[in-house]
């Protein structure tokens, strides 16, 4: 009986103590979570931001990159053009020597059928005097004559008319030798616009000319030299068609390959230049290393 009437007060202390227990023993745990929860969350930004900076590296990686092929494809540009200007220099050079050798050798343009006519043995007529003017016998004329000498009737002379323009007889067309050294005076000059013209026009007045294979060629080589590389292409290959075999024919399979890889047709090039030894095994060194120079510069595969 006393049992069942004892205070149950006793045992309130002892669940106190239970609670205590439970959140002393869970409040280090707690902490440790948090903990680990913020190490990760640490964690997370720390690979986010080395995320950011991989993908910052990559696109200065690929700007890099294209600023580089941009580079090489402009060394290439400059490259080809400075082969083309050292070949050029060096042709010009072989065109004034060959111009001074013509000078100083005037028994060549002889050989060549350019040598002018011997003059008249005979002594030209005088010209006829102006009405009025004196004459060519010294004597003087007080007014015009007939044909006879008798002189003419006053108000006559203004009937005699004067010729016009249209009338005068046309001045006479140069030959197709001197046609053809003006041309390539104006090259040797540097005048590539002008010796163009004069090239294109001596093809179109004289196409059966002896001269017309190297006018063809030359006229090719101007169109070159301005960068017009289809128009070059053209007569190039038109020469090499006409002349096969001429002396000038190495140097024009290399100069159509420039032109073609002035046009962007770079395989079409290196065939052109590829071709130069087994189309003439006999050219010059000067053209063998202009062809090396020009397929390093277009970067043709070697063989």
């Amino acid at each position: 009986m006393t049992d069942r009437f004892a205070s149950p007060w006793p045992k309130a202390p002892l669940a106190v103590c239970l609670v205590a227990a439970g959140l002393f023993l869970a409040g280090p745990a707690f902490a440790q979570s948090r903990q680990q929860q913020q190490a990760a969350a640490a964690a997370q930004a720390q690979a986010d931001a080395q995320q950011d900076r991989i993908e910052a590296l990559q696109r200065q990686l690929t700007d890099a990159t294209a600023e580089n092929e941009n580079l090489q494809h402009q060394l290439m540009d400059a490259q080809r053009e400075i082969a083309r200007l050292r070949a050029m220099v060096g042709n010009l050079a072989q065109v004034n020597q060959d111009a001074v050798a013509a000078i100083q050798n005037p028994n060549a343009a002889t050989q060549t059928g350019s040598a002018a006519p011997a003059p008249d043995a005979s002594p030209s007529p005088p010209p006829p005097s102006a009405p009025g003017g004196p004459r060519a016998d010294n004597s003087d004329m007080n007014g015009a004559a007939d044909a006879g000498g008798k002189p003419l009737p006053p108000g006559a002379q203004g009937q005699l008319g004067t010729l016009t323009e249209r009338e005068l007889p046309a001045p006479p067309m140069p030959t197709a030798d001197d046609a053809y050294a003006n041309a390539r005076t104006l090259l040797v000059n540097g005048q590539y616009a002008e010796a163009e013209e004069a090239f294109s026009d001596f093809l179109q007045r004289y196409p059966n000319a002896s001269t017309a294979a190297d006018a063809r060629f030359w006229y090719a080589f101007t169109l070159l030299a301005r960068n017009n590389y289809q128009d070059a292409a053209s007569n190039f290959v038109r020469y090499l068609q006409a002349a096969p075999n001429s002396p000038r024919a190495p140097e024009a399979q290399v100069r159509l390959g420039m032109s073609l890889a002035g046009m962007g047709q770079t395989q079409q090039a290196c065939g052109a230049y590829a071709n130069l030894p087994r189309r003439y095994p006999n050219a010059p060194r000067n053209i063998r290393d202009l062809a090396a120079r020009e397929a390093h510069t277009a970067h043709c595969p070697t063989a």
